[in-house]
């Protein structure tokens, strides 16, 4: 009773742990830039105009790089890294259907581009249209088989549509190439959890948080297993040591206080 009550926790924040996922691990593509150069002279430039847009996205101030990628596709509209960055600056905004818009007329362009169809597939994922998310990863992974990002979204997506069997041979698969993958690992762990292999999914947890001891998706999720075996002092632990990485994780906060309850009903 206690094991199918914990697993229906885990079940209710499979989804939305999924969802939240897809965008944290879509892996946007941002430039890398030398940010001291970045906010100097732009002249009406398109390099620098972009480039300079492309740095304030990895800031967080998707507004600001807007005008600058606006700026840039008003002297070149088909400028393919500035269509695609004007996409992440929409995605920050929440404003997904727009942001749409621009990674179809990067792809007009320029077919072949990863980025852009993996934008577009995250974006397709966060919306939950997993179908139509999985075709364009099978495009990406058509130009690059064993481009580990695509893989590891293309298991994201067999989660959403709950075949977690097919999930894992892609987890596995970019495990295979990068065997120090995390999110890999993490992601491998759910599919595991959903399948009932619960010790499994923290064997998959306890790779990730060897390679990174303070990642705290994996924490959250190995705490959730144990509370599902009903290790209940455990699993409060690993929600605790979340919360003294990151003190305004809400996730970890309200998992504890239902372990806590839990505990206090069973008394």
């Amino acid at each position: 009773m206690r094991y199918s009550k914990a697993l229906q926790v885990f079940s209710m924040l499979a989804i939305f742990i999924v969802l939240a996922l897809a965008i944290s691990v879509s892996n946007l593509f941002l430039g890398v830039f030398d940010q001291r150069n970045a906010f100097g002279d732009i002249s009406g430039n398109v390099t620098n105009l972009t480039e300079k847009g492309v740095v304030l996205n990895s800031l967080g101030r998707f507004d600001d790089a807007l005008s600058y990628l606006d700026k840039a596709l008003l002297i070149d509209p088909n400028n393919v890294l500035a269509l695609i960055n004007k996409g992440i600056s929409l995605d920050g905004l929440g404003r997904f259907d727009e942001e749409i818009m621009y990674y179809d007329k990067a792809l007009s362009i320029d077919p072949d581009n990863k980025n852009a169809i993996n934008n577009k597939a995250a974006v397709l994922i966060s919306l939950g249209k997993f179908d139509q998310a999985i075709e364009y990863y099978d495009k990406a992974l058509s130009i690059d088989p064993n481009d580990t990002r695509i893989l590891v979204n293309k298991g994201i997506s067999l989660d959403g549509l709950k075949k977690f069997d097919q999930a894992i041979e892609y987890y596995d698969k970019a495990l295979s190439i990068d065997p120090d993958n995390v999110q890999a690992f993490i992601n491998k762990g759910r599919s595991l959890s959903q399948l009932h292999r619960i010790e499994e999914a923290i064997s998959n947890y306890n790779r990730a948080l060897i390679i990174e001891p303070q990642n705290t998706d994996a924490l959250i999720n190995k705490g959730l297993s144990l509370y599902i075996l009903g290790k209940n002092a455990e699993a409060i632990a690993h929600f605790n040591k979340v919360l003294t990485i990151d003190p305004n994780n809400s996730l970890a906060l309200n998992l504890k206080n239902t372990v806590e309850l839990n505990i206090k009903g069973v008394q």
